[in-house]
C-alpha cells in the first residue's frame, strides 16, 4: 500500500505513544495539545494538490472562482 501524505491528523497525534510520553515529561495536558493544533490548522494554508492545481488553473483562465461550489 502506497502512503499518500507524511504528516499525523490531529487525532493521529493525540494517540500517538511517543507524543504523549513527551507531553507528559512537558507537563502539557492532551486537552491543552488538541487545543494548540485545532487552532494551527484552523490558522494554516490549505495544501495544495493536483486537483488543486488544475482546478484553479482552469478558474483563472475562465473567470471562476477557484473553489468549486457543490450544492
Amino acid at each position: 500500500m502506497r502512503k499518500t501524505r507524511d504528516d499525523l491528523t490531529i487525532s493521529e497525534a493525540l494517540r500517538d505513544p511517543l507524543i504523549a510520553m513527551v507531553l507528559r515529561a512537558d507537563g502539557v495536558k492532551l486537552e491543552d495539545f488538541k487545543q494548540l493544533l485545532e487552532t494551527a490548522a484552523g490558522k494554516r494554508e490549505p495544501r495544495s494538490t493536483p486537483v488543486g492545481n488544475i482546478i484553479g488553473a482552469i478558474a483563472s483562465r475562465t473567470n471562476l472562482p477557484a473553489m468549486p461550489c457543490f450544492g
